[in-house]
């Protein structure tokens, strides 16, 4: 080390010491101020969240159905969106249970309860081509036909209005009667074995009663 005059050695080591701090002090002090990242917060910008899969058309209607009063006939065997679609279906069969397709929907899924709603989500759904037959049903607009059973004649639900009316197929056994309001007999017919059959039911008869027929359909 090269003494400078008229310095002590001891005071030149101090000097140094001062000297070499003055060069690198700054920068020390300024990192050591300087936080440095933690673990936890470099893996959590690392980790990237995973995209929320949406529902698909299925999960969503089921969660709907099962969150109403409503029951599908089957749905026992499967989820309410498989009931749906089979629906959907026999929608567009020409005859469900004697009726027209809409006359099956108004008279035996539309008075379960939530009904309309969900029928009218799930052809929206599923079916749209199905719209027109839902909407006949709920605006009351469809064509009702009759089977078996005895029918006061009128308008209104459960009753047959004034008209003729024509069944057909392999029919064995057909049998209809007309009677008065007083139940005496005005007409009546039976077929052992017919291809088609006819009846005029009039606006002055009580009720009319039909076994074996199949089903009768107004004649327009």
């Amino acid at each position: 080390m090269r003494l400078v005059p008229g310095v002590g050695t001891a005071a030149a080591c101090a000097l140094a010491v001062v000297v070499m701090a003055g060069c690198s002090g700054g920068d020390a002090t300024e990192d050591a101020k300087k936080p440095s990242a933690s673990p936890t917060a470099v893996a959590s910008e690392e980790k990237s969240e995973a995209p929320e899969v949406p529902a698909t058309p299925e999960e969503d209607f089921d969660a709907m159905a099962m969150g109403s009063g409503f029951y599908f006939d089957g749905q026992g065997i499967g989820s309410a969106s498989d009931a749906m679609k089979r629906y959907c279906e026999l929608l567009g069969e020409p005859e469900l249970e004697g009726m027209s397709p809409a006359q099956w929907l108004a008279e035996k899924e539309l008075t379960k309860p939530d009904g309309e709603m969900v029928l009218q989500d799930g052809v929206d759904r599923f079916c749209p081509a199905r719209a027109k037959t839902l909407k006949a049903a709920v605006d009351g607009t469809y064509e009702r036909w009759f089977t078996d059973g005895t029918y006061e004649v009128g308008a209104g639900a459960e009753k047959i209005p004034p008209g003729t009316y024509r069944t057909t197929g392999a029919l064995r056994d057909c049998y209809w009667e007309r009677t008065s309001k007083s139940g005496e007999i005005l007409d009546n017919h039976f077929a052992t074995s017919a291809q088609t059959v006819r009846v005029t039911v009039r606006a002055g008869d009580g009720q009319f009663t039909t076994r074996s027929c199949g089903s009768w359909r107004p004649v327009r």
